[in-house]
């Protein structure tokens, strides 16, 4: 058997977080921030309040709204060989997001993130092997704001034909993604080559455009991630069951809604809280973090739905020791967790600073740690109890062929080799990256119609941003 964690949380734990979950959810309530999510919920017969953009979830609707959700999520790629299906056999990374600078690679300068630095952090996402799923991981910070979201999904589908993740910010650019994607595909049905996040606002609000872009992609079954992002001892208890109890109660209430707009929709369940540093007042993250995550995989797993949680990410500047243990540490976790999704590649200082050199180096660690936790092989085949009688006492092995014969299957090669320095092998790797790769060309005429949509858009959003204005 793989190596695996006892699960944190007992099922009667479970089930009371479960139980004040519903009770919160009905007696409190949550602010949608928007009458359409409220319209909807009236209808599947919440009590609401337009005045305060309330709702009250009643117990029996979330429980419905629960059985709704499919365990089993599909992410949509360009290239369809390379689409991801999250049914908890295996996890799947992605790069992190929301950053908002990069390392230059040739000049080692910080900088604040541009479209040239998106451009090559999605490249290197495209070609690394063990990076399945691409998040929009830094802002192109020199494209203007009420064009940037669709900007950067036009960049992620030209440079990548994996699936692309990013949160969209109104209703007004679900249009234009599928415009995008149907361009990106070359197909004359929309098909979501794209998830998206959705964060709530904690405590028990949600950002009212966010939720209505949400609702919208929920009805094309574009696939959300339910991802609140509470912060232990600032805008959630202190105590770590606290927390896990209100980041529950934001999801449940996110799902319930998008479940009412289209039963069926896909979710996955997002494990991350933060935690404040109650010290320095800095978002940080201390070591019963860790365990207040992994008590919301428990959770997710109640409810049988596809769960994401953090690995690989740092509060460290560089490729230092530090990263090496937040990073090895929280990946391993979340591997021994059995979780479908492990988040962040890619980024340092706490998801801020695009480094290259750690795409690579992540890659790198994922499969060590891939290969960590995966089962031996007992049976008699494997056993070699012929073999070694063969041998006999005090001989090797090196000249039979049944060694010859297992390298293929068996043999796994150190790395780094001995001898190497991993940070000059990884900039070696890095640098063959941009000079070789190239992500699989778009349809014919894809570019230029993704180029005129965005033309449209840019327009259109501007118009949008004046009236708001």
């Amino acid at each position: 058997m793989p190596l695996s964690l006892t699960p944190v949380l007992t099922h009667s734990e479970i089930e009371l977080i479960h139980e004040r979950s519903l009770d919160l959810l009905e007696r409190v309530g949550i602010d949608y921030q928007t009458p359409r999510a409220l319209e909807v919920l009236e209808r599947h017969g919440c009590r609401v309040d337009y005045a305060r953009n309330w709702a009250s979830l009643p117990r029996d609707f979330v429980e419905w709204a629960i059985e709704q959700a499919p365990r089993v999520v599909r992410l949509e790629a360009r290239d369809p060989s390379k689409s991801v299906v999250l049914d908890g056999r295996r996890r799947h990374h992605t790069c992190d997001s929301q950053g908002t600078r990069a390392i230059d690679f040739e000049t080692g300068e910080r900088l604040p993130s541009k479209e040239a630095s998106l451009r090559r952090g999605i490249l290197f996402a495209d070609a690394l092997d063990k990076l399945d799923i691409v998040n929009v991981m830094v802002a192109a910070t020199d494209v203007p704001a009420h064009i940037r979201v669709v900007r950067h999904f036009e960049i992620a589908f030209e440079m990548t034909s994996k699936p692309v993740r990013m949160g969209v910010l109104n209703a007004d650019m679900v249009p234009i993604l599928v415009d995008l994607a149907r361009a990106a595909t070359g197909e004359g049905e929309f098909r979501p080559i794209f998830s998206t996040v959705h964060c709530s606002i904690s405590p028990l609000m949600h950002d009212g455009e966010m939720t209505e872009a949400c609702m919208e992609l929920a009805r094309l079954r574009v696939p959300i991630l339910l991802h609140p992002m509470p912060l232990a001892g600032a805008t959630s208890p202190l105590p770590p069951a606290g927390t896990i109890l209100q980041h529950n109660v934001e999801v449940l209430s996110g799902l319930a809604l998008f479940q009412a707009v289209q039963p069926g929709a896909p979710m996955i369940y997002a494990a991350g809280p933060g935690q404040l540093d109650m010290v320095t007042g800095n978002y940080a993250g201390s070591a019963n973090g860790e365990a207040m995550r992994l008590a919301l995989v428990d959770v997710a797993r109640f409810y049988n739905l596809p769960v994401n949680l953090g690995g690989l990410g740092t509060a460290s500047s560089s490729l230092d020791a530090q990263y090496g243990y937040e990073a090895t540490s929280a990946c391993l976790l979340a591997y021994l967790a059995g979780v479908d999704e492990v988040y962040s590649m890619g980024l340092l200082d706490s998801s801020q600073t695009l480094s290259l050199d750690k795409l690579v180096l992540d890659n790198h660690l994922t499969r060590e740690l891939e290969i960590m936790v995966q089962p031996i092989r007992i049976d008699e085949a494997h056993l070699c109890a012929d073999l070694i009688e063969q041998v006999g006492i005090g001989q090797h092995f090196l000249k039979r062929p049944e060694t010859l014969a297992s390298l293929r299957e068996e043999y796994v090669r150190v790395w780094p080799p001995p001898g190497q320095n991993v940070l000059e092998l990884v900039r070696a790797e890095a640098q063959q990256i941009l000079e070789n790769h190239r992500p699989l060309a778009l349809p014919d005429g894809g570019l230029e119609k993704m180029r005129e949509i965005i033309r449209e858009a840019d327009r259109t959003l501007a118009a949008v941003k004046d009236r708001v204005a």
